[in-house]
């Protein structure tokens, strides 16, 4: 099996780029995604794990994890909340 592939969602760049740096020295592949329209739009389906930030404008993490629960290509991907509340 290959690199496990995780996306980073969340719309403070800064915290992205650290999650993103110390994921990868621990040998994972990790792409980020500022928007939870941009993260919607990069294929989700492709990654083992969602690391999700609650609070974004437009669509928030809740209304994301339902989107990809309610769909059978993403339902079993594992989604972490992340959130500074």
């Amino acid at each position: 099996m290959g690199k496990y592939k995780i996306l980073v969602v969340d719309d403070e760049e800064s915290l992205c780029e650290i999650l993103k740096f110390n994921l990868e020295l621990e040998g994972y592949e990790v792409d980020v995604a500022y928007s939870a329209e941009q993260a919607l739009a990069m294929h989700p389906e492709r990654y083992s794990l969602i690391l999700l930030d609650v609070m974004m404008p437009e669509l928030d993490g809740f209304e994301v994890c339902r989107r990809l629960k309610s769909d059978d290509a993403t339902r079993s991907i594992p989604v972490m909340f992340l959130t500074s509340l």
